[in-house]
C-alpha cells in the first residue's frame, strides 16, 4: 500500500489536479479489476438466485399448507 508520505515527498501542497490522479487507475489495473469483478459476480450471483429460488418455493409450500389446512377444519 502507497502512503501519502511516500507519493508526495516534503511537498505539502497538492493542487486539485494532482489529487485527482492518485485516484486513478492505470490500464492494467482496469483490466484487473475487471476480471475481478467478474469472477465475484461468477461466484455471488449463482447463491444470490438460489436463495431466490428457495425463497419461492417457500412460500409456494406455506401457501399449499395454510390452504390445505383450512380445507380440513
Amino acid at each position: 500500500m502507497v502512503t501519502d508520505h511516500e507519493l508526495l515527498g516534503d511537498k505539502l501542497q497538492v493542487t486539485h489536479s494532482e489529487v485527482m490522479h492518485f485516484g486513478q487507475l492505470t490500464e492494467e489495473e482496469l483490466v484487473i479489476e475487471k476480471k475481478l469483478r467478474r469472477k465475484i459476480d461468477s461466484l455471488i450471483m449463482p447463491l444470490v438466485i438460489l436463495v431466490y429460488l428457495m425463497n419461492y418455493i417457500d412460500r409456494s409450500v406455506q401457501h399449499l399448507f395454510i390452504g390445505n389446512y383450512k380445507l380440513i377444519d
